[in-house]
This record gives structure tokens, C-alpha cells and sequence, in this order.
């Protein structure tokens, strides 16, 4: 057995059946043992689009999403991929090929410090001996799982994927999260037995370890309002009457009616890298029950219940004492605003009408994935999931470029289910070669491209700053121009009733199809607030 069957097999026994990435020569030895032990490697266009499906693999399964890059240009390219994995809390495993030990301190082509790459971007990185090739596999996959999930980074020295390993130099298992003890439960159910008027602000967190249920069966008991983060989006049924709207985005200024009169805000798996809690909460006391301690604003009265979120439900739903009577009121004034504010007054084909005739063409069970730009800010706030993670998108980390292979992940995730991806134009030209790995592998994604010709939310920006678009035009006339492009059917749709018929085309077609959808993005300036 070599170094690489040794790595292959370690993976394979976590449970991993694909890699995703770009090889060099020194990955070959890895993939054919990958393949022996029935791991599919799936070539990418690029390294970053690599690491966002084995981001999004590792959301959907549990089991780390692994990709491959090698030397220098490639790790870096997968580098930023590897960020959204930190910041949106996915378990992945990263292996890059590293120049042999003789040649680390040389000048050499291709050659930087990996370890120093992707040290502020992973929970570990570790640049591995032949002899440890099991138990690296092994503790990176608990380290990557661990609270709060995330990458860890293998380094590969391109000169023992074909060695025998000797004697197992077994690598020490990586230390436990050091978590800072909660405050007192004394404190917390004094403040919690205080509040009449409580307000739950839902996050990534809640929504990763899948709580919807105990959240619906806490809310039966104790009917406060309920804002959610963008990630957090489908934990919640939307017709719920506790369900207020998503922070952030679009017309999210809505929801201040919701909390502005609040006494306390509760934190339920609040991740502050989606949206900091001083952004927006009024100046109340703060209780943030989490996996992990968070970052909380400095306040006066602003304590933490740092483990199980179930206990932490129960804890609120045992010192929570009378509620306000009328709390829900707000709610329900928020959402028939919010409904009001999502009926277009654009005089072309607006993103709004577009996402109407998305929600009305596809089936319930559509898994979307966004890219991001300010369709998401509309879709994140107007769309309906059918449960939770079926609406997958970036928001800790926040990089364009990520719908299409997040789509690509989920649809050989769930290839009995439609996967759509809304992306905008510029989104599009940051990863079109990942079209051609969607038409190679066979997959009937749909991808619905918002054109407007311009980096919308820059233009916006550009626009609350008094300038000229000068910085967001991306080009003139059609987007593609043409009806195929890398073996992709393109559907060109400019009114309502054109992508009707587009949408009904692409989910009937067997690989992937392509909607240029040409919108008037005016409505844009009516519904994301400014920064």
C-alpha cells in the first residue's frame, strides 16, 4: 500500500465519494487510487469553483467535501474558495501538492509556503510525512466537523504519493475547540424572566444543525417574532405567524417595526459573520445561545449560553415568563408590507415579475442556489423555500462566482431533483467555464442569468455616491449571442411569458440549459437599502 492508497482509503472509510479540483503530475497517483477505492474525481474549469463544491457538498451531506490544487497558482486560486468554506461554516478538506523537502527553502518554479497560504483561511494545515498519511485523513475530518465547521488544509510533498508509508508516525489528533464557559445560568433566566417583549433573531448556525423543528415546537409555546439571517432562510415556514423577514436584505428596513420596541433580543445559533448584531438590534440586553462563544457588541447587559441549542431553548422556554400581548402584531404589519413592497412598478421586465414566474414554474421540491450580487438581496428576502436547505447560498463569505458550482455540488448531490442557480451577468463571466463540467457530467441543472450588463450593486453604490457608472459596466448588446455555448443550450427570455416557456424547456431537458433572462433592473433602486 502506498502514501496515496493509504490517503484513498482514509477518505473513502469517512465516507467521501467525490474530489473535486485540477490536477498537476504529482495529483495522478492520488486520483487513480481515488477511483480504486470508489472516489469520482470531477474536473473542474477552475480551483476556486472546485472548493465551492466541496463547500456545498459538506453542507449538504455532513461528510467533508474534499477538492484538490496543486502547486502554487492552483492553491492559491483555491484559496479563495477555501474562505467562503471559514466563513459560511462548511467541512472540507483541502490537499495542494508541495515541492519535496529538499527544495522548500529553494528558489523554484511554482514553489511559495503553502502552510502560511492557508493558515488564516482553515482551522489547520498541515503538511504531511509519508508515514502519515492515515491518521491526517483522520483527525482533519473530525477538525473539519468539529463546531464551528470548517476547511482543513493537507499539504502533499509531490515525492511520496508512491512510497511505501514504513511504520505509522501517527500525527497527533487535533486539540478540542477551547470554548470559554457560559455565563451563569443564574444571570441569563433573570433576563430572560424580565422580557415581555422578546424578539429571536435566527441564524446559520440554527440552521446548519437543522433545529427547525425544535424552534416550531418552542414558538407553539412561546409566540414571539422571529427575524431570520439570510443563511437561515427556510427554517422557518414563511407563513408562520412568528415569521417576520430575512436581515439584510432587500427592504429589511421593514423589519424595524418588529423589534424596535423590544425589551430583549435572543440570539438562536446567531452567527455574527452573516450580519454583526449592532447593525441592526436596538439598544436592549442581548442573550446569544449558541454551539460556540460569538463575537457580541460591547454592551451592558449582553450574555451567552455556550452549548447544546436545545438546552438553550429549553432554558428560554422555562424562564421566559408573560409575553406582550400585541407582539405579533408588528409581524403581521411587516409582512403585508413586505408583500406590498414586492409588486413591481418597473416598466420593463423587472427582477421581481422574474422571480414571480420562477416561483410559479418550478416544483416545490427545486433546490435554488444563489450567486451573489442584488438578485440575491431580492431572492433572499422574496423567495420560499420548501424547507430549509433548499436555498444555498454564500454570506459569510460572500464572493461572486459561487451559484454555478454550488449548483453543480448540489445537483450530484440530489440528482433526482431540479437544482436551479440564479446568478447575475457579471456572477456568470467569473465562472462560465464551469458550464462545460456541468455539460460533462450530465447534469440537468438549470441556470437563470439576471443580464443587465452592469455589476448592479456597484452601480447602485456608485449611485449613492453621486458618480457615473464607471467601475460596473460590464458590456453592450446580448450577453452570449448565440443559442449554444460550451455545449449548453442558451434560452434567451425578455418578458414574462418567454421564460415561462424557457423554464418548462430547461426542466424537460436532460443536461444543463441556460436562461439569459434580460431584466430592467430599476427596481433594484427601490429595494436594497444602502450600506
Amino acid at each position: 500500500m502506498t502514501v496515496a492508497g493509504h490517503l484513498a482509503e482514509g477518505l473513502a472509510e469517512q465516507g467521501v465519494r467525490y474530489v473535486f479540483g485540477i490536477p498537476g503530475g504529482p495529483s495522478l497517483p492520488y486520483i487513480e487510487e481515488f477511483r480504486r477505492c470508489g472516489i469520482e474525481f470531477i474536473l473542474t474549469s477552475s480551483e476556486t469553483a472546485a472548493a465551492v463544491m466541496a463547500d456545498v457538498t459538506g453542507r449538504i451531506t455532513g461528510i467533508p467535501g474534499v477538492c484538490l490544487a496543486t502547486f502554487g497558482p492552483g492553491a492559491v486560486n483555491l484559496a479563495s474558495g477555501i474562505g467562503g468554506a471559514l466563513l459560511d461554516r462548511s467541512p472540507v478538506i483541502a490537499l495542494t501538492s508541495e515541492v519535496p523537502d529538499a527544495m522548500r527553502q529553494r528558489t523554484c518554479q511554482m514553489n511559495i509556503d503553502h502552510q502560511a497560504l492557508f493558515r488564516p483561511l482553515t482551522k489547520a494545515t498541515w503538511r504531511i510525512y509519508r508515514s502519515q498519511a492515515e491518521s491526517a485523513i483522520r483527525n482533519a475530518c473530525v477538525l473539519a466537523c468539529r463546531e464551528y465547521p470548517g476547511p482543513v488544509h493537507i499539504g502533499l510533498p509531490s515525492d511520496i504519493a508512491e512510497l511505501d508509508p514504513g511504520s505509522e508516525e501517527v500525527l497527533a489528533p487535533p486539540p478540542g475547540d477551547k470554548l470559554p464557559g457560559g455565563d451563569t445560568k443564574v444571570e441569563l433566566e433573570r433576563m430572560l424572566r424580565k422580557a415581555e417583549s422578546p424578539v429571536m433573531a435566527v441564524g446559520l448556525t440554527a440552521a446548519r444543525l437543522s433545529l427547525g423543528p425544535a424552534l416550531l415546537e418552542f414558538l407553539e409555546k412561546k409566540p414571539i417574532p422571529v427575524v431570520v439571517t439570510p443563511m437561515a432562510k427556510g427554517l422557518i415556514p414563511p407563513g408562520h405567524p412568528c415569521y417576520s423577514g430575512v436581515l439584510f436584505h432587500a427592504r429589511s428596513d421593514l423589519l424595524k417595526q418588529v423589534y424596535r420596541d423590544s425589551d430583549l433580543v435572543i440570539g438562536f445559533g446567531y452567527d455574527p459573520v452573516e450580519f454583526n448584531y449592532e447593525s441592526w438590534m436596538p439598544d436592549v440586553p442581548l442573550v446569544s445561545i449558541n454551539t460556540v462563544a460569538v463575537d457580541l457588541p460591547v454592551k451592558a447587559e449582553a450574555l451567552q449560553f455556550v452549548g447544546d441549542l436545545r438546552e438553550g431553548l429549553q432554558l428560554a422556554d422555562a424562564s421566559l415568563g408573560r409575553l406582550s400581548a400585541d407582539s405579533l402584531d408588528a409581524v403581521r404589519n411587516a409582512r403585508e408590507e413586505f408583500r406590498k413592497a414586492f409588486v413591481s412598478s418597473a416598466d420593463g421586465f423587472s427582477p421581481v415579475t422574474a422571480l414571480r414566474v420562477l416561483r410559479e414554474e418550478l416544483p416545490a421540491e427545486t433546490i435554488m442556489t444563489a450567486d451573489v450580487g442584488s438578485h440575491l438581496h431580492l431572492l433572499g428576502q422574496y423567495w420560499d423555500p420548501a424547507g430549509p436547505g433548499n436555498l444555498i447560498m454564500t454570506n459569510g463569505w460572500s464572493s461572486m462566482g459561487f451559484g454555478l458550482p454550488a449548483a453543480i455540488a448540489a445537483q450530484i448531490q440530489h440528482p433526482e431533483r431540479p437544482v436551479v442557480c440564479l446568478t447575475g451577468d457579471g456572477g456568470i463571466l467569473m465562472c462560465l467555464g464551469e458550464l462545460a463540467t456541468a455539460s460533462r457530467c450530465r447534469l440537468p441543472l438549470t441556470v437563470v442569468v439576471f443580464a443587465d450588463r452592469q455589476l448592479n450593486l456597484i452601480g447602485l453604490k456608485e449611485g449613492w455616491r453621486g458618480t457615473g457608472n464607471f467601475a460596473s459596466s460590464l458590456y453592450e448588446g446580448d450577453l452570449f449571442g448565440a443559442e449554444n455555448i460550451l455545449g449548453v443550450k442558451v434560452i434567451r427570455a425578455g418578458e414574462a411569458e418567454c421564460l415561462k416557456l424557457a423554464v418548462r424547456d430547461a426542466l424537460n431537458d436532460p443536461g444543463p440549459v441556460v436562461i439569459e433572462t434580460v431584466v430592467d433592473p430599476s427596481d433594484y433602486e427601490r429595494l436594497i437599502l444602502p450600506a
